[in-house]
């Protein structure tokens, strides 16, 4: 179960003015909130009943604030100081656990918002065509790089470059028999949309691994894969890591649907592959 805590933290900034300060409460009192009433926390919040009401919808969309509640009874006993940022005057050990708190919140979080129906229709599009193209730019290359070396040794003609003009040419040449993988956090970076839009152009369909389906890259993209948000609004350079944990994430479960679609010629592909290696390179 992720950290209702940490939601809170990490999403504030994309709250309503009113709902921030209802946030920002049950941040300072988790323990009092805990036997609040709507009216209550409305009252301590300065803010309407109807505002704690949807601030809980929006956090707990089945359960509204009483599973908000529920959820932050169970949460108590965790260390508060948990859910803050990175600093300087953390030991390491404080270190190891917020970063744990926050890769373990950003997996769970990824798992939520990624559609199956999504993944499936990825896999099928990369199972279709000979020819995948790959581009990331900055750690997104490091999700590419990874995508790369897993679905070649399935057998996939895969190709991977930070050099655009490369990629551009293979799209062209390979119109008919390729698929475009762009992977962006952000979702705007300017080299990725430049080739979505010129794989549009060639009816090349485009599967975009990004945090945010209405990102300029999203509204290019056949299919949208999304990985978790939820560190976006934090200061500290947690954010790359996270993100990158949540993008390799995404990654692996399109290439264990992918695998799943022909599960026995797979297998033994990554066998022959295996044994090649250890026989001429180990």
């Amino acid at each position: 179960m992720t950290s209702v805590l940490l939601t809170i933290r990490n999403k504030l900034a994309l709250f309503s003015h009113a709902e921030q300060k209802v946030g920002r409460y049950i941040l300072a009192h988790t323990h009092s909130v805990i036997q609040m009433s709507t009216a209550e926390l409305a009252t301590a919040a300065g803010v309407s009943t109807a505002t704690v009401a949807r601030f809980g919808k929006a956090l707990i969309p089945d359960g509204g604030y009483p599973a908000l509640k529920l959820r932050l009874s169970a949460e108590r006993t965790v260390d508060q100081s948990l859910y803050d940022e990175i600093n300087p005057h953390d030991t390491l050990e404080a270190v190891k656990s917020k970063l744990a708190l926050r890769v373990t919140h950003t997996i769970e979080e990824t798992n939520a918002r990624l559609d199956a129906a999504a993944l499936t229709k990825a896999s099928h599009l990369i199972a279709s065509r000979a020819n995948v193209y790959v581009y990331g730019l900055g750690a997104s290359n490091v999700v590419a790089a990874d995508f790369e070396q897993k679905f070649v040794r399935v057998g996939k003609a895969v190709v991977r470059s930070l050099d655009t003009h490369l990629l551009a040419v293979g799209l062209v040449t390979q119109a008919a028999d390729a698929v475009l993988v762009l992977i962006s956090n952000s979702g705007e970076k300017a080299a990725s949309l430049q080739l979505a839009k010129l794989a549009r152009s060639l009816k090349i369909p485009v599967i975009v691994l990004t945090r945010k389906a209405t990102s300029s890259l999203g509204e290019l993209a056949d299919v949208v894969l999304l990985n978790d948000d939820s560190e976006e609004n934090q200061t500290a350079r947690t954010t790359a890591t996270t993100s990158l944990m949540a993008q390799l994430f995404v990654s692996d479960l399109l290439y264990y649907t992918f695998v799943t679609t022909d599960y026995d010629h797979h297998i033994e592909q990554l066998v022959a592959t295996r044994d090649a290696i250890q026989h001429y390179f180990d």
